[in-house]
């Protein structure tokens, strides 16, 4: 394959914003699980940087985890929206920096994600994300956002 065509960075570029919009939940709305599997492959490791220590969790034990966090009331309330993001890729394989922000029980993080992707049967998916909140004392330089 060659290079990635226009069609291709478009579908590219829409997955991180679908995943960012299924796992926000507020009290008057659930996360979407299934839409938030469908942006992943089946064996996708996810990779929160929250201590600054790498915590890889498979697809499923993250969702757990979430729901957890969700039904046990430790977090009320989640959105994630996109910043923007930048493409680059060959083929079937695809890396995505986004930047974000959470926006969990009324307070306002930024992030970077960077994310994997490769094409499976015709569709983009994660294969691997990994992603840190911006600190106080380690502010989002503009380029990354």
């Amino acid at each position: 394959m060659s290079l990635l065509t226009e069609t291709d960075l478009a579908e590219i570029g829409a997955v991180l914003p679908r995943l960012y919009a299924a796992v926000g939940w507020s009290a008057a709305k659930a996360p979407d699980w299934d839409a938030f599997r469908r942006c992943c492959h089946r064996q996708a490791m996810l990779v929160p940087m929250g201590s600054g220590a790498a915590t890889p969790v498979l697809l499923d034990a993250f969702v757990a985890a979430m729901e957890g966090q969700r039904s046990s009331g430790a977090v009320g309330s989640l959105d994630e929206v996109e910043l923007g993001h930048r493409v680059e890729g060959y083929g079937n394989l695809a890396s995505v920096r986004s930047g974000f922000v959470a926006t969990i029980d009324g307070i306002d993080r930024r992030g970077v994600t960077f994310a994997h992707l490769v094409r499976e049967e015709g569709r983009w998916l994660i294969l691997a994300a990994a992603w840190e909140n911006e600190r106080e004392e380690a502010p989002l330089p503009a380029g990354l956002i």
